[in-house]
């Protein structure tokens, strides 16, 4: 299926395209291992100019030089989020380093975080460049600020962006732009801010040349003007800024499982988890029943709803219908998404062992 797939995906792709390549589960080893044939494809051909990925942005500095040969690949990825940390995104980082690393240094496509997590990497980053504040220490030291020390922070932030090194002014907006949408609201108020920065870093590091991979949750990705409180998704503000550039592709899947945390057990490692019940008025459940892999928005449309399945899926809420429509159902359309594409089957990605990071 993923050889039809990827063809359908990359026929008729503008040579700048921004492609947006969503994700049913944040533990769906089949979706990331579409994706990565995309991006491998890509690669190959040289027409991928950049990999982003919902990640923290030092944490994709770290990868952009392993990538480059100026660094352990293995030990950057380390680094991040454990919601990546997976046999399949790891085996697919090194098949693209391996990709790649015959190309001339200045034609291997850049790898960009586009998150605002880990500001206390962010902060660290920032004092190993040359930066000193004792509110910056801090942060780096992953102590608690009080109200009057997050407007200090900001401010130094602001005052590190005007520098001519583009590296520390990219540190210190990704740090600004953390305390706006966590640390100014404690209670997560804000927290729809974060789609917003994520696409404002997108917006200010994207290539002049070739086509952008963005690797994200399917929600995030969406069109929807309407995401997390009171902001738009970074999908909307991605599309509204660059137009028919951005292609917006959504990935849905029948039953099976995910690599998730499953709360019910009281464990908070990382296993795999079965998915809620696929209510028979989804948009999931009218692909299932088209059996088509792969179709656009011109061949298909749906009112929805669409399951949203995230990182924790607490199987003791599946008995009661109304809680798996409250958690696991986004009540969108199919057209949010420019495509979609289904995946009969969904199995729990494998954890990577690694060191954990300090």
């Amino acid at each position: 299926m993923s050889a039809s797939v990827v063809g359908r995906l990359l026929s008729g792709l503008a040579e700048n395209a921004v492609l947006g390549l969503g994700e049913p589960t944040h533990g769906t080893a089949e979706a990331f291992a579409v994706k990565l044939e995309v991006i491998h494809e890509l690669a190959r051909s040289g027409r991928l100019a950049m990999m982003a990925v919902e990640e923290s942005f030092t944490v994709g500095l770290g990868v952009d030089a392993a990538l480059r040969g100026e660094g352990d690949l293995d030990a950057a990825w380390d680094r991040g989020s454990s919601l990546w940390d997976t046999v399949t995104i790891r085996e697919g980082l090194r098949t693209l380093r391996t990709i790649t690393e015959t190309f001339p240094r200045e034609r291997r496509p850049r790898f960009l975080g586009v998150d605002i997590s880990k500001p206390y990497r962010t902060a660290r980053a920032l004092q190993d460049r040359g930066a000193r504040s004792p509110v910056l220490d801090a942060v780096a030291s992953r102590a608690d600020l009080p109200a009057d020390a997050v407007t200090e922070l900001i401010s130094l932030c602001r005052t590190f962006e005007s520098v001519e090194d583009s590296v520390t002014a990219g540190l210190a907006r990704n740090l600004r732009r953390h305390a706006d949408a966590y640390l100014l609201a404690p209670h997560l108020s804000r927290l729809h801010r974060r789609d917003t920065h994520m696409a404002d870093t997108l917006l200010e590091n994207l290539p002049r040349r070739g086509i952008t991979v963005l690797w994200a949750h399917n929600e995030h990705l969406a069109r929807n003007p309407e995401g997390w409180g009171d902001g738009p998704t970074m999908g909307h503000l991605l599309d509204r800024a660059l137009g028919e550039r951005y292609v917006s592709v959504g990935m849905l899947c029948g039953q099976g499982e995910c690599r998730a945390v499953d709360p019910s057990t009281g464990s908070d490692d990382y296993a795999a988890v079965p998915l809620p019940p696929l209510h028979a008025d989804t948009t999931d459940h009218a692909l299932a029943q088209l059996g088509t892999p792969f179709v656009t928005g011109e061949e298909f449309t749906h009112p929805g709803p669409r399951r949203f399945i995230g990182w924790q899926v607490d199987t003791s809420l599946f008995d009661d219908a109304r809680d798996v429509r409250d958690t696991f159902e986004m009540r969108r359309p199919s057209t949010d998404f420019w495509a979609l594409v289904h995946l009969p089957r969904s199995t729990a990605d494998v954890t990577a062992a690694r060191a954990e990071p300090q």
